[in-house]
């Protein structure tokens, strides 16, 4: 699936869901919302998908999202701790949308 969204033009950026990769975000999330800046319009599903989380910890006291206790999906909320990594990482520089040049891309 990569390489044929890298074959369409799309930029793919890999994600892994260890400690490494979670933890900034992971961080994040728990500030914003703590701070209640996190704002999701009441969607049902993701409320959903956070309420299925669990926070494993390691000895490090690093964290991350977890689903082992859960019978339940989680998909939507590791969806939203990945988008989180990547506004950190790129930057709040740009508040132009790129939908202000464009529309919605079609796959």
């Amino acid at each position: 699936m990569v390489q044929n969204l890298e074959n369409m033009g799309f930029t793919v950026v890999l994600f892994g869901q260890g400690f490494k990769d979670m933890l900034p975000p992971m961080k994040e999330l728990m500030k914003l919302t703590l701070e209640q800046k996190i704002a999701h319009g009441g969607n049902p599903v993701l409320r959903w998908n956070m309420d299925n989380i669990f926070i494993k910890t390691d000895s490090a006291e690093n964290i991350k999202a977890n689903k082992e206790k859960s019978t339940e999906k989680i998909d939507g909320a590791i969806a939203t701790i990945m988008a989180l990594d990547r506004a950190i990482i790129c930057g709040n520089a740009n508040t132009e949308s790129v939908y202000d040049s464009r529309g919605i891309l079609l796959v």
